[in-house]
């Protein structure tokens, strides 16, 4: 079933508004998710249980689907090596006003292999790792 996608913490009827705000974490790997912060920004930070890492505006690629909005970020880059991408995959969530719903939500790990590699070696060019994150959705002004 698709999952329509509205601007997040927009009003909707009944006095439900979709969540801004996601809280997620997989073991000892937490993923946080703000659809947009008081100047408009969205913010991502992530941690795999080692090292956090923290993404704002244009470092985040937000792309809209029939799967709801997915979120990617670059966790790491060179320049003839791999990259290594994460993406959340944050469908549309209404919360009424103060309250938090529980989700559990898929977070793609995808590996994109450097220029190098893909001309030395056959196979795939990308692989993926999916983990389910659950946790929170909520509406937050910050």
């Amino acid at each position: 079933m698709a999952t329509s996608v509205k601007e997040a913490g927009s009003t909707t009827t009944a006095g439900l508004e979709a969540a801004n705000f996601f809280k997620l974490s997989h073991g000892k790997s937490t993923l946080t998710y703000t659809a947009s912060n008081i100047a408009g920004d969205p913010l991502v930070s992530y941690n795999n249980g080692k090292v956090t890492q923290s993404f704002i505006g244009d470092q985040i690629l937000r792309e809209k689907t029939a799967l709801g909005t997915l979120v990617t970020v670059t966790l790491e880059s060179s320049i003839d090596g791999p990259r290594h991408l994460l993406t959340l995959v944050a469908p549309e969530v209404l919360v009424a006003e103060g309250g938090a719903e529980k989700v559990s939500l898929p977070v793609i790990f995808s590996t994109v292999e450097g220029v190098i590699a893909r001309r030395l070696n056959p196979g795939p060019v990308q692989t993926y790792d999916v983990k389910i994150f659950s946790g929170t959705a909520s509406i937050r002004i910050t």
